[in-house]
């Protein structure tokens, strides 16, 4: 796996240590909103393209993918997405993201008044699982991976960090 020789290990204690393997500026287009179902709120956001880069290459996110997202009476979002990205070798990985977006109440108010939580009042973890063919990028299959929701400070997009588990 030499192409984590860049990002050192992080210990997380109890043996655990994690290391950087993607970051991935995804861009969004309009929210849709779905209805409200059994659970929540129905949202898709959809994945209109984007770039990455990590695993030992960059590449671009291929338009077409979603986040289809239940929103919770409480705020809270359970993130749903489903989205392919295309490697500078010109490889196909699926890429099956599920997590929890959570604002705490300071965010909550924020929301309430029309303004952006701040990062600090988000809790935005995901667990990653990936679909490759076989080749160079196969040995994502056999790793549990974990991540985190950022805002880039850009509109209509997000910023995906996607951390192996050691």
């Amino acid at each position: 796996m030499a192409e984590h020789k860049n990002n050192p290990d992080i210990s997380l204690g109890n043996g655990f240590t994690s290391s950087l393997a993607l970051q991935l500026m995804v861009e969004l287009g309009p929210t849709e909103y779905m209805g409200k179902g059994v659970e929540g709120n129905r949202l898709n956001y959809p994945i209109i393209g984007g770039t990455f880069e990590g695993l030992g290459t960059e590449g671009i996110i291929v338009p077409g993918g979603a986040d289809f997202a239940i929103e919770r009476e409480d705020g809270t979002q359970i993130v749903s997405a489903l989205y392919r990205i295309k490697t500078a070798d010109n490889q196909i990985i699926i890429i099956d993201n599920r997590g929890i977006w959570r604002p705490d109440e300071s965010a909550k108010a924020r929301i309430q008044n029309g303004q952006e939580p701040l990062a600090s009042q988000i809790y935005a973890r995901t667990t990653p699982i990936f679909h490759t063919q076989p080749g160079p990028y196969a040995w994502l299959n056999d790793y549990i991976f974990f991540g985190t929701i950022e805002d880039p400070g850009k509109p209509s997009a997000v910023l995906i960090k996607i951390y192996r588990l050691n």
